[in-house]
């Protein structure tokens, strides 16, 4: 399997910032499906 280039770019820190993003709209009362780090929740 190929995975795309940009896919280099992704870093862990890069998966923290969004789970860190993630919660916080969680906060303001958004939904939203993580899938950002581990195995998504559905």
């Amino acid at each position: 399997m190929r995975f795309a280039e940009r896919m280099s770019r992704l870093g862990t820190e890069t998966a923290f910032e969004v789970l860190v993003r993630a919660r916080a709209l969680e906060a303001q009362g958004r939904d939203v499906v993580h899938l950002e780090i581990g195995e998504p929740d559905f």
